[in-house]
Parts: C-alpha cells; structure tokens; sequence
C-alpha cells in the first residue's frame, strides 16, 4: 500500500472512536487540539473516547477530502484533509480541516500531534 494510503487508513481507524486504536496510534507524550477541549494529553484523549462510548456516542460517517501527505523526513509525516463527520446522534455534519504528524518509531508509523480546525459551522 502506498504511503499516503496508509496514512488514511489510520486516520480512518482513528474516526471509529476506538480507546484501543488511540492507545494503540499514539505516542505517550501524543498532544492533540480541538476546538472543544483546547489543547489535550493521550490520557485524556483515551478517557475522553472511552466516555464518549460508554455514552453511546460514536461516528455515524466520515468523508474526507483534499488530502495530502508531505515527508518532512523519512521518519516524519504531515498529513492533512477535510472531514465531513455525523455522530450517529445527530443529523447534521460537521467539518474540520485536521492535521496529523507522525514519526516511524521501530518500524510503526504513530502519531506525536494532530488538529482539528473547524471550517464551517454544522452542515446538513
């Protein structure tokens, strides 16, 4: 599988919600930025996501667009997209324009930092 391939298919398996696919994807020391929490440690990511579950609450769809992958090294990855998201308790979407930066450590790509921009108020 190409590289950047690969890399959507991570991001894809991160949109499932999945605690053990966080716990599995990133580093420890993992910062993420949303526009609902601020700025976020992997512990809190993983607590967040095992309460969003436990809530019942989980991605209905996903769709992403204008995606692009750039190798600031052979070890270091920016990857970028749009996403077009719906919880399945919602009817409306949402879009994001994320960003993703992984490094190969022991022949793993995991993901060190990642955004999420909105771009546009809900969408129907």
């Amino acid at each position: 599988m190409p590289l950047p391939d690969h890399f959507l298919k991570i991001e894809r398996s991160l949109w499932t919600n999945d605690a053990d696919v966080y716990e599995r994807t990133l580093v420890e020391d993992a910062v993420l930025v949303f526009g609902e929490t601020g700025v976020i440690t992997r512990d809190t990511a993983l607590a967040a996501i095992r309460q969003e579950n436990s809530d019942g609450r989980r991605w209905a769809s996903v769709e992403f667009d204008d995606v692009r992958c750039v190798f600031a090294t052979a070890d270091t990855t920016m990857f970028t997209y749009r996403a077009r998201a719906r919880w399945e308790h919602e009817t409306t979407q949402i879009s994001v324009l994320a960003s993703s930066l992984y490094v190969n450590r022991d022949g793993a790509w995991r993901l060190v930092f990642h955004q999420q921009t909105p771009s546009a108020s809900r969408m129907t």
